[in-house]
């Protein structure tokens, strides 16, 4: 079983493509685009995202042909948007997952029913848990294609599975762990990237440092009232896939919710920002689907609503930031 099938043509896929292929499992690629699958049989290179990376094409079989690449392997790897992953499904049989372990590194909720990925794929697939795993931070795509020494969190019910594909992610610049919350850390991989765009925005708006570590802490306070409330109350949130997350999201400046922010906080729509972005930041999707599932817990988060009304209701940045300054603590 040393072959994957990864679905997905963004950062995220192709770091991850770039570490299974260094400890040698052949990957099957779909990329949506024909330009990208030309550039990575060709060159390999991915000519949209970490362009600079060479990948060893001799372990890549890419494709646009999403059905081939997903009868290639027993395991299947999905790392789209989450606001893409339901027309990645559609196009899907649903019996071609019956047999095959799913892997999401994916970060936002799904659907009209705002799902976690996991559950949104168990539901279309009829997936039971032991099927099932996830990916989990903190890795930033540029950092693991400069090799740059990284800590991954493997997430399952199923520890025999993660046991066999552990190597496959691990090297000497990878450490990789397991964690049998899968629930807890997907909520929490969706929170923090709504608290890298409140964390950019205070930057845009130009408050200091000072100001940022309240807000951080702040953040901490209110993932672990989510968590408590979804049911996960024995979460270790100091560990590297909860607070580790969540900070590198909230201060790295590869962190492309907190780009995000910062043109809010600068002034900019939020048109106007997701324009000059170029690609996806989670968070913006996330912040709608995360506040749908926190009304219906009852819970007060203000960094969330802070995001929810700048983001969906166009509140200026400035004036809400003058309400979350005397609502934080």
């Amino acid at each position: 079983m040393n072959e994957i099938s990864v679905i997905g043509g963004g950062s995220w896929a192709t770091a991850l493509v770039k570490i299974l292929t260094e400890n040698s499992i052949h990957v099957n690629w779909y990329m949506r685009r024909s330009e990208q699958v030309r550039s990575i049989n060709r060159d390999a290179v991915n000519p949209d995202y970490l362009s600079f990376l060479k990948l060893d094409n001799t372990k890549i079989y890419a494709s646009d042909q999403l059905d081939e690449i997903v009868g290639r392997s027993k395991v299947v790897l999905f790392a789209v948007p989450s606001a893409h992953l339901h027309n990645v499904c559609a196009a899907i049989p649903k019996e071609d997952l019956a047999e095959k372990f799913v892997i999401t590194a994916i970060k936002g909720t799904v659907g009209p029913d705002n799902l976690l990925p996991s559950s949104y794929l168990a539901r279309y697939f009829e997936l039971k848990d032991f099927q099932q795993a996830m990916i989990a931070g903190p890795c930033h795509a540029e950092e693991i294609a400069r090799n740059k020494k990284t800590y991954m969190t493997l997430c399952s019910s199923n520890e025999t599975f993660i046991g066999k594909i552990s190597n496959w992610f691990a090297s000497s610049y990878m450490q990789v762990k397991y964690s049998p919350d899968m629930v807890g850390v997907e909520y929490a991989a969706i929170y923090k990237n709504i608290v890298g765009i409140v964390c950019g925005m205070a930057e845009g708006l130009h408050y200091g440092d000072n100001f940022m570590a309240v807000l951080v802490s702040n953040a901490i306070d209110e993932l672990g009232l989510l968590l408590r409330a979804v049911g996960t109350p024995d979460a270790r949130l100091g560990s590297s896939a909860y607070l580790g997350d969540l900070l590198v999201t909230g201060y790295s400046a590869h962190s492309r919710n907190r780009a995000f922010g910062k043109y809010l906080g600068q002034g900019y729509s939020v048109f106007e920002a997701r324009q000059l972005m170029g690609m996806v930041a989670e968070g913006y999707f996330a912040t709608r689907g995360l506040m749908a599932t926190v009304k219906r817990l009852g819970l007060n988060l203000p960094l969330l609503q802070t995001a929810y009304r700048v983001l969906y209701n166009h509140m200026a940045a400035v004036d809400e930031f003058k309400l979350l300054e005397r609502n934080i603590r």
